[in-house]
């Protein structure tokens, strides 16, 4: 009777330590997969957008005004693009019908529509983008951001954005965000390869996340973007929530697909090349 006893108090141990070494990576990954899901979403949404824009200023130095033009820079192969005409001011129309996959591997519907004050790399450019039907993989985008060229300072090209930003999921839920971002350009600004573009971006803003909770954003280390990389490469965001800090950490330069997530003294890192968001989701490893 007293080995039955042992064997059973031993079965039911291990079943709770199980329970326990299990939960908290659980409850991590689940507390955390909302906020990291809606932060990742958002950036893949603004480097669509950011990448086709840059790109349809250099097809519309060297197509005739209206046409509609492809080209391998764009993110997509099945992008064209419409422009009003030569003169500014002038609208841009990157068009990605109803679904066309990036170089990236997530599929891009709707349309960007671009109005444009003057010439791209001059001094004082202002030009406003504006997601019309815009979705990424199972999420819709809507957002109007507005760009400022600041100019040339020290040597690199600067650029001043605001943005307002809902996304729709494919559960109906949403998340918002409103932010100020500064994009300063150390290689590639004026070049029509993507290759070589290279830039850090800094800012902050508020979130609200697809489950309610409202956050302070803060880019504490300036996200560094390299073109021959499809993933930041390094750089921190801090999401605070009333003092409840969750930390996104993009590495030290590498190019890579893994980023850490810290809270709460937790860490765990997540993959950035997963697609979707079905549920709550998979890419995270200890």
């Amino acid at each position: 009777m007293k080995t039955r006893i042992s064997l059973l108090a031993s079965f039911l141990l291990v079943g709770f330590l199980f329970s326990c070494e299990n939960l908290v990576p659980e409850m991590l990954s689940t507390d955390i997969t909302t906020i990291v899901d809606d932060e990742i979403l958002s950036l893949k949404s603004d480097d669509v957008g950011d990448e086709d824009f840059q790109a349809s200023m250099f097809e519309g130095n060297t197509h005739e005004s209206g046409s509609r033009m492809t080209h391998h820079r764009f993110s997509s192969d099945c992008a064209t693009v419409t422009e009003s005409g030569d003169d500014y001011p002038k609208t841009i129309v990157i068009d990605y019908g109803e679904g066309c996959e990036n170089r990236k591997g997530d599929v891009v519907s709707g349309r960007i529509l671009v109005s444009i004050t003057k010439e791209m790399h001059e001094a004082g450019a202002e030009f406003v983008m504006t997601y019309e039907d815009f979705s990424i993989g199972d999420a819709k985008v809507d957002m109007v951001k507005t760009k400022t060229n600041l100019g040339n300072e020290d040597g690199n090209w600067v650029l001043q954005s605001s943005q307002e930003k809902t996304i729709t999921y494919e559960d109906g839920s949403t998340s918002t965000r409103n932010s100020t971002e500064s994009t300063e350009w150390i290689a590639g600004f004026d070049t029509e390869e993507k290759e070589d573009n290279m830039f850090y971006r800094s800012g902050s803003g508020l979130v609200i996340t697809s489950e309610g909770d409202e956050y302070s954003r803060e880019i504490t280390t300036a996200l560094f973007f390299d073109g021959s990389c499809d993933y930041i490469k390094s750089g921190v965001i801090e999401l605070n929530k009333a003092g409840e800090v969750t930390v996104i950490d993009f590495g030290d330069g590498e190019c890579d697909e893994w980023a850490t997530v810290t809270k709460d003294g937790e860490s765990e890192q997540v993959d950035l090349s997963k697609k979707g968001r079905k549920g709550k989701r998979r890419g995270f490893k200890k």
